[in-house]
Formats: C-alpha cells, sequence, structure tokens
C-alpha cells in the first residue's frame, strides 16, 4: 500500500514538472544569472542615444476644399492631393500656388510589400490579418511565412523598415513585428482609430532600425505623432488647434520637410501645412542671480 501510495506521488509529481517545463521555458529563471532557455531581449542594443525632435511649423498654403478621401502622393517633388474640383498639384514652399487639374494618373496600390531583396512579401487586410509569404521550391512559388490576426481591422498597408514590418489598426495601437518570423517587437496604444498609412521619416531604411521615425495621423485628426521606430517612444507631437483637423497622412517631401494636408471647421476651408522635424533649439542661458531672496538682480556695477 505504502509503495503503491509513493508510486503515485511520484507520478503526480512527475506531471506537474512536465505542466510546468513549458512555463519556465518560456519566461525562464527569476534570479540574475541568464539561463539557456530564457528567450533574449527583443530590442537589439541600441549604436547610440535616441532622437530627440520637434516639430516646426514652415506654413501652409490654401487649396480648394474640400479634400477628397484618395490618398495624397508626391510626383517628381509635387504634392498631389485630391480636392473640390480634380486634383491640386502644388511644390511644397510656402510661396507656391496651387494649380487645379481634373485628372491624375494615381499610383496603383500593390497588394503586397515585397521586401528589399525580393525574396519575401508582406500585406494587412481589412480583416485584421497580417501575413508574410516567402519564395521556395525550384519555381520560387510564394508560400505562407507567417501570419498574425490582429484584434481589429486594419485600412492602410504595412510598411517595411530594415528587418521589422509596422502597421497602424483600428485598435488604437501602432504595431512593429520582426519581419523574418512575425513576432512583435512593440506596440504602442494612441487612444484612437488608427486607419490612415503611416509614413517614414526622413525614409523606410534597409539597415538596423535606430533613428528612424513613424508619422502617424489618428482618425480625429487633432495631431501628427513621431514615433521612434527603434521602440515606440513619443518624440514629437504636433497638435492644430480646433477646429482645424488633418485629413491626409503625412508625406515626406524632402529632406527634413513634411507635407500634410488640414481642414477647417468649414470643409471649404483647406490648406496644405508644411512641417519639419529638427533638433530643439538650445535652453536658453540662466539670468542673473539675486544677491539675496526678494531682491532685484545686479545688472551693473
Amino acid at each position: 500500500m505504502t509503495a503503491c501510495r509513493l508510486s503515485r506521488q511520484g507520478a503526480a509529481f512527475f506531471a506537474f514538472v512536465l505542466l510546468v517545463s513549458p512555463v519556465l521555458a518560456q519566461y525562464g529563471s527569476t534570479g540574475p544569472d541568464a539561463q539557456p532557455n530564457n528567450y533574449p531581449p527583443a530590442l537589439p542594443v541600441r549604436r547610440g542615444p535616441g532622437p530627440v525632435l520637434v516639430f516646426d511649423r514652415l506654413g501652409e498654403i490654401a487649396l480648394p476644399g474640400p479634400i477628397g478621401v484618395h490618398p495624397g502622393f508626391l510626383s517628381d517633388g509635387v504634392v498631389v492631393l485630391p480636392v473640390e474640383g480634380g486634383w491640386a498639384r502644388v511644390a511644397p514652399e510656402t510661396e507656391a500656388i496651387p494649380s487645379i487639374v481634373p485628372s491624375v494618373d494615381t499610383p496603383e496600390a500593390p497588394e503586397w510589400i515585397p521586401s528589399f531583396d525580393g525574396k519575401r512579401r508582406y500585406r494587412t487586410t481589412t480583416e485584421g490579418l497580417v501575413e508574410a509569404q516567402r519564395r521556395s521550391g525550384p519555381n520560387k512559388k510564394w508560400v505562407s511565412s507567417w501570419r498574425i490576426v490582429a484584434p481589429n481591422s486594419i485600412m492602410a498597408p504595412p510598411i517595411l523598415l530594415g528587418p521589422r514590418l509596422c502597421y497602424a489598426g483600428l485598435d488604437d495601437r501602432v504595431t512593429c513585428v520582426r519581419a523574418s518570423n512575425g513576432h512583435r517587437v512593440w506596440a504602442v496604444d494612441l487612444g484612437d482609430r488608427l486607419s490612415r498609412g503611416l509614413t517614414c521619416w526622413p525614409a523606410c531604411g534597409k539597415g538596423p532600425v535606430d533613428g528612424e521615425i513613424l508619422l502617424v495621423v489618428p482618425d480625429d485628426g487633432a495631431s501628427l505623432i513621431a514615433l521612434d521606430a527603434y521602440d515606440g517612444r513619443r518624440v514629437a507631437t504636433f497638435d492644430l488647434p480646433a477646429p482645424q483637423r488633418f485629413a491626409s497622412s503625412a508625406i515626406v517631401v524632402s529632406g527634413d520637410r513634411i507635407a500634410i494636408a488640414r481642414k477647417g471647421y468649414d470643409t471649404r476651408e483647406a490648406a496644405l501645412v508644411l512641417l519639419r522635424l529638427m533638433p530643439p533649439p538650445p535652453a536658453a542661458p540662466p539670468g542673473p542671480l539675486p544677491y539675496n531672496e526678494g531682491s532685484p538682480a545686479r545688472t551693473g556695477p
């Protein structure tokens, strides 16, 4: 009877170990020493300090509103936006005068976003799927590589930023995953639905993500947000005065210059806002110190 009891206890202990082992493999030891089965940190070591930037408003160019629903784009250095009566073509300069044309050749939105080497491709769907495919076999056919089911719909295509794939969804979050396997690197909740596309600033690089910025316009249109693509940290925010609202995604036009359409309370009042991201101005030197508490500062002999 005792032997039977012991064997039951041993079997129960063995089953407990089997159940706990996956948990230990995932979360690892709580001690300071690194264990072989501990997962590595999600973020690689940063090569330098994170970006410190502020938005600087350069001015705006009046447009005939209302702004259309089709996304704007850049064509030969000129911003092209849908407006009342057709399309506005305007140079990204504060003194520019827009020209209105009835129609333009709009770039076709690709179903898949190819990797830089052409061996993989990615897409998001309005059903909330994030999919990756890779070339396989002697015929180089596309086969599924990985798939993510997002919490909500994704209305805009993803962007490829070096080894990461980033996308925004109606769950209020911007998410970046590893393009090779779909593992999440970071996600940040911006507190409002995100149906517009993300924009890379100054450009979507091929190398390690370190210094690039993601520009995001939440659906309420009240602000333009700059996120550090390395870890999702909010770097800068540009808020419009009420009742103005942004009406498009950001368009990087040249160097540090950014163009983005806005509308007023009356949608017929519209404009192209020109901004730039730049380091903050140096802090003003401290003023002279007073002799003692309550006395004025001494400014001369």
